[in-house]
């Protein structure tokens, strides 16, 4: 019985240890990566503007050809189905939702339609 009991007070042990290492590791990975500082945003009018917007802003969480990751699939006529009224789709890049973040404070209102038109017809 004794040696049931130091082999449990040793498993204890060893699970507190690596949950212990676990959390630390996890505070320093938070503190140490901050975001990166987003690409320049294309100029404005140019014909793959709103490619080039996804490509910086969208990409890393929609998949570089929008066939989704941390965010949804945009392809495939997926967006268009999900969003019928385009403005819909736009007041959601605008404003953000859920983990989606809100972009209407680093792009202007006409880059926000080049990109959402971008998904709608470019990501096919």
């Amino acid at each position: 019985m004794a040696t049931r009991h130091a082999w449990l007070s040793e498993t204890v042990r060893v699970v507190q240890l690596i949950t212990g290492v676990v959390a630390a590791a996890f505070v320093i990975l938070l503190f140490t990566n901050e975001p990166a500082k987003p690409a320049p945003v294309p100029a404005q009018g140019t014909a793959s503007s709103g490619a080039a917007i996804f490509a910086t802003r969208c990409a890393s969480c929609h998949g570089a050809d929008g066939g989704g990751g941390f965010g949804p699939a945009l392809r495939g006529g997926i967006v268009v189905q999900d969003f019928p009224n385009e403005r819909d789709q736009e007041a959601v890049v605008a404003n953000g939702r859920g983990a989606m973040p809100s972009f209407a404070g680093s792009l202007t209102p006409a880059q926000i339609h080049a990109v959402v038109e971008y998904t709608r017809t470019g990501l096919g």
